[in-house]
């Protein structure tokens, strides 16, 4: 039998159907573990691209436009980070702390306009996809408000840094890190 897209869609609404035990469902409170969890590593990438970006932006390397622009990444991203920590918080977890320079990899390697591009651009792709781990696993809205904004600024983040680096400014229809 061949597989059509109706016959698969079929079979996508009959899993979709089927009880929540049947497709595996988790408990609220291993949803609400995965959501700390997610916050958690958000976190920790935000904090990531706060300690790199000024060390970038202050290592006297880079043009003004390009230090001008990560310490503009620098406000949102702390901002967004001093966000997490209270939610974190909120939620009775005990926040990570941010990285030291020394461990972030790569950015000691950092010496030119292209190259911090680049690494913010990692950087960012890595925060959206955090973000997205945490919009799957979250049911407080006004968390989800919160969180939905930040992964919004780091798209856009992400089209300014493209540009940037002279590539197209969006890679594709829906960003996923």
């Amino acid at each position: 039998m061949r597989l059509t897209r109706r016959r698969s869609l079929l079979m996508g609404a009959a899993v979709l159907a089927a009880p929540a035990a049947a497709r595996g469902a988790i408990s609220n409170d291993q949803r609400q573990k995965l959501a700390q969890k997610a916050l958690a590593e958000a976190l920790q990438v935000e904090q990531t691209a706060v300690v790199a970006y000024e060390a970038i932006a202050n290592s006297g390397h880079l043009s003004n436009r390009i230090t001008s622009v990560l310490r503009a990444l620098q406000d949102d991203d702390r901002e967004h980070a001093d966000q997490l920590v209270t939610a974190l918080e909120n939620l009775g977890v005990k926040p990570p702390i941010p990285p030291r320079r020394a461990t972030i990899q790569g950015l000691a390697h950092v010496r030119t306009d292209p190259e911090a591009s680049e690494f913010a651009i990692v950087l960012e792709r890595r925060a959206v996809a955090a973000y997205l781990e945490v919009v799957r696993n979250l049911s407080d809205a006004n968390l989800l408000r919160t969180v939905s904004g930040a992964m919004g600024t780091d798209g856009q983040h992400l089209v300014v840094l493209r540009e940037l680096s002279h590539r197209p400014p969006v890679s594709g229809a829906f960003e996923r890190g």
